[in-house]
């Protein structure tokens, strides 16, 4: 199993979907569809991601959230915050996140492999949330089997606290 970092998916997607942002608005004030499908010259064309550009152009609506007909840097601030906490769709998974490392592959396939049972709410997207929860799930899981005797539900922890009375004592544990 792979270790299931959400927080590292989505950073990845919305890192590369700023940066290309970054690299198409070439220091203009708003990016305009035009300037997505017909980059100023060319070495903006062969340096932007393909994906993110086809994602840009793709929702282009959404992103636009003022409608102006440009992507500002407020219309993406907004639109990325918005996946950091509604989610992604199993689409824009695939789509934003298939140019990461080979670490970066195998956590999206584990994702996209078990996307349905990671969306809790079936909702049809996935949080940061929902992803770490399963990772716990899936570690709790493989450690029942790793020791089918030992039940990690009835373990005991115990913890050192300070005394009210004598902050300085340290004697007192307490157990669960």
């Amino acid at each position: 199993m792979a270790n299931l970092i959400g927080s590292s998916l989505f950073t990845g997607a919305i890192s590369g979907l700023n940066s290309n942002y970054l690299l198409l608005l070439n220091g203009q004030k708003g990016l305009s569809l035009d300037k997505i499908l017909n980059p100023e010259n060319d070495s903006i064309k062969y340096t932007v991601n393909q994906s993110f550009r086809s994602y840009l152009m793709n929702n282009f609506n959404s992103i636009d959230m003022d409608g102006d007909g440009k992507i500002t840097a407020k219309d993406m601030t907004n639109f990325t915050a918005k996946l950091n906490t509604q989610g992604m769709t199993y689409n824009e998974i695939t789509q934003l996140c298939a140019n990461g490392g080979s670490a970066m592959s195998s956590l999206l396939d584990t994702v996209l492999s078990n996307f349905n049972m990671i969306d809790t709410n079936h909702d049809g997207r996935i949080t940061q949330s929902e992803i770490n929860a399963y990772r716990i799930e899936q570690e709790i899981k493989d450690i029942k089997e790793k020791y089918p005797k030992i039940d990690p539900d009835k373990l005991s922890m115990f913890h050192e606290t300070n005394s009210k009375d004598d902050s300085t004592d340290k004697s007192n544990k307490v157990f669960k």
